[in-house]
């Protein structure tokens, strides 16, 4: 990478470093707006709320990093252009080729860039600003730690080994207590799920202790009343949340019990292609600066990035719903619009080489 190189993607890091901070203010802003009608339920204060929305942040990053990629190369590349940068780069022979290839670096850092927010950040920061939204507007008491999650309800205390995405529960041991808090009834079940007011228990077995000592059964289904909901501890987490490997692991669970994965894999091929876009979205950008729009002032060039960039993330998003409903291949659904956003741009990029 030579130092022109280098110069030009320090130029597009930094527009798009401005321009996601903004769109992050803006939309964190907004957030706060929404999250205000919820203060007062329960503990739920302004405290609470800026913890929600600060580790709310990673899923806004996550989500507008396409379109500040695409605006942030945009007005990187003006900027250069205005100032006859570019001209001079031209004229001394840097060909656009050149330009692009630093451009394209810049592609690959974002694409990685989204791929470690998406993965990594992304999935356990959401779960606890859940978990937090959770736990102080319904005042449930419950932690979670590396061995499962634990709650209380009364004189229960629950404790559960893995929450699936879909809500229900699996590996939960329920340990009842008298007056005197002495242990009496120990539960425990394969499998939770919630049925109208009440949870439904799957491969139970329930041990009695009294003064004649514990008595065993063990039954297929039993009904367990409780305060607890999927709501109230908002365990019901969207698949686009979900670190590529879970989902994963739990496309394959809902295959071995012949459920519906439709969704997920629609999830999954979401989260592939998501840093791709990233990386398309900056490709685009050449052309904008180099083509047909060369001549035209830097506030109408970002004018129609900003509309290219809300324009590819609605048809993205309509075509990968619309996949569901009519039955398209989850992977065709989730990549054709990314692919066509990037054959729009090779044939630009082929105009003007």
């Amino acid at each position: 990478m030579t130092i022109l190189q280098r110069y030009i993607a320090q130029a597009i890091l930094t527009s798009t470093g401005l321009v996601l901070l903004v769109l992050l203010g803006l939309y964190t802003f907004m957030d706060f707006i929404a999250e205000l009608e919820e203060v007062g339920k329960g503990q739920y204060q302004l405290v609470e709320v800026m913890s929600y929305l600060a580790l709310s942040m990673p899923k806004r990053v996550y989500e507008l990093l396409p379109i500040a990629a695409l605006l942030g190369s945009v007005l990187g590349l003006g900027n250069l252009a205005s100032q006859s940068e570019l001209v001079v780069m031209r004229a001394a022979g840097i060909s656009i080729q050149s330009i692009n290839k630093a451009v394209m670096i810049v592609a690959v850092g974002l694409m990685l860039l989204a791929l470690f927010v998406g993965e990594v950040i992304r999935p356990p920061a959401e779960q606890s600003a859940r978990e937090l939204q959770s736990m102080a507007q319904t005042g449930t008491v419950g932690t979670r730690s590396d061995n499962g999650f634990w709650t209380r309800d009364g004189t229960h205390f629950n404790h559960i080994d893995r929450i699936l995405p879909d809500g229900r529960f699996a590996g939960v041991s329920i340990y009842e207590f008298d007056a005197e808090n002495r242990l009496r009834v120990v539960t425990k079940a394969e499998e939770a799920r919630y049925e109208g007011e009440h949870w439904t228990l799957s491969g139970v077995i329930q041990s009695n202790l009294d003064k004649d000592g514990v008595s065993v059964k063990s039954v297929e289904y039993a009904q367990w009343r409780s305060q607890l909901n999927p709501g109230m501890l908002n365990v019901v987490v969207p698949p686009e949340f979900l670190p590529v490997w879970s989902l994963v692991e739990y496309i394959r669970y809902l295959k071995t019990n012949h459920q519906s994965v439709g969704h997920y894999k629609m999830a999954f091929w979401m989260k592939v292609m998501m840093p791709l876009s990233s990386a398309v979205m900056v490709f685009l950008a050449v052309p904008f600066v180099f083509g047909p729009l060369r001549s035209t002032p830097i506030g109408a060039r970002i004018l129609v990035g900003t509309l290219v960039g809300i324009g590819f993330h609605l048809f993205n998003q309509s075509f990968q719903h619309m996949g569901l409903v009519f039955g398209v291949l989850p992977w065709l659904a989730a990549s054709l619009p990314t692919l066509l956003f990037a054959g729009v741009g090779y044939y630009w990029m082929k105009r003007i080489y």
